[in-house]
């Protein structure tokens, strides 16, 4: 099984009953617009990569719809919360509410460090990162007399 998976509109079935799906994919369409899911699924996937990005010590898929296995659950209930706001009236029950701020909460124990991600099977290229570079450190200062020019 790989480390990094792409989320499909297939996955979400397993965490919201299939006719709530179904809802969210072909209710309340303008003329000629397609299924919104794929779009809302490459915006939380790119939302939980911006977390795992937020420490370091992480390291990307090279394939950018890609997120780690063990956060599939997390993104899916992120992409059924985005999903349920284009209909109002299809609520998400108490238990999703719970499920989706447990998925932000997960994000940012990675970010923060405190949870590992696993390593992609195919890492993207190392970027150059700012916070990464070299630091300065403060040292007293040094007043040049003819004794320390000696060498003394």
């Amino acid at each position: 099984m790989a480390s990094w998976i792409e989320i499909t509109v297939d996955d979400l079935y397993d965490y919201l009953v299939s006719s709530q799906v179904d809802i969210l994919r072909k209710r309340i369409l303008a003329p000629g617009q397609e299924d919104p899911l794929g779009d809302i699924i490459k915006d939380v996937t790119a939302r939980v990569r911006a977390e795992i990005s937020g420490n370091q010590r992480n390291v990307l898929s090279a394939n950018k719809l890609e997120v780690p296995q063990n956060l599939k659950s997390a993104a899916c209930y992120l992409i059924l919360e985005c999903a349920q706001t284009r209909i109002p009236a299809l609520r998400l029950t108490g238990d999703q509410i719970r499920l989706a701020d447990d998925a932000r909460e997960y994000l940012r124990r990675i970010a923060q460090g405190e949870v590992p991600v696993e390593v992609p099977d195919q890492a993207a290229p190392p970027t150059f990162n700012a916070n990464r570079g070299v630091s300065v450190a403060t040292s007293r200062r040094r007043i040049a007399t003819g004794n320390s020019l000696r060498g003394f």
